[in-house]
C-alpha cells in the first residue's frame, strides 16, 4: 500500500479460462492473470462482481478491475478495445452493466481500455495512474497465458 490515491493497493489473481482476450473459445484451457485495484475501503463486494463476470465468460479481456465511489471500473486489454468495433465494445459494456445491476447493491459501470485516461480507477493524476498500472503489468505480465507453455501429460492408458 502506498500514497497513490488514498491507500491504493492491488491483488493479482489467476483463474483458468476457456476464452482468449477477444472472448474466442480456446481448444484448451489457459490461465488468466488480472489485477484487482483496491481503494482505501477495500470493498470485498467486488469479488461478487468478478465471480459473476467469470462464470459468464466475460473476464478474459479484463486486465484491471476495481470499485471506487460506488462505481465498478473494468479496464480491458488495449488490443481488444482497438480490435472490437463500437458495437462489440458496447455489447460487452452492456453485459458488464447487467452484472453490476444484478448485485445486491448495484453499481454504475465504467469499461475502458487499460491504457486510457478516461477512467477513475484510482484517485490520482492520469499520468501517475498509468505508471502504476503499467508497473503492475510489467511485474505480473497480466493477461491470458500462452497455451503452449503448459503441456498436458499423456492421456491415461497411453503407451510410452
Amino acid at each position: 500500500m502506498g500514497n497513490l490515491g488514498r491507500g491504493t493497493h492491488y491483488s493479482v489473481l489467476r483463474v483458468p479460462t476457456w476464452h482468449d482476450e477477444f472472448l474466442v473459445p480456446l481448444q484448451r484451457g489457459a490461465f488468466l492473470d488480472f489485477a484487482i485495484i483496491w481503494d482505501e475501503d477495500h470493498d470485498e463486494r467486488l469479488i461478487d462482481a468478478i465471480q459473476i463476470l467469470y462464470l459468464g465468460g466475460l473476464l478474459a479481456p479484463v486486465r484491471y478491475i476495481g470499485e471506487r465511489k460506488g462505481s465498478l471500473v473494468v479496464l480491458l486489454d488495449p488490443d481488444v478495445v482497438q480490435a472490437w468495433n463500437g458495437s462489440a465494445l458496447n455489447e460487452y459494456r452492456d453485459k458488464v452493466d447487467d452484472v453490476a445491476q444484478s448485485l445486491e447493491d448495484p453499481w454504475t459501470v465504467t469499461v475502458e481500455s487499460a491504457d486510457g485516461d478516461q477512467h477513475s480507477i484510482i484517485n490520482s493524476s492520469p499520468e501517475k495512474v498509468s505508471i502504476y498500472l503499467k508497473n503492475i503489468d510489467v511485474l505480473w505480465q497480466l493477461g491470458v497465458k500462452p497455451k503452449t507453455k503448459t503441456e498436458l501429460p499423456p492421456a491415461f492408458g497411453t503407451q510410452h
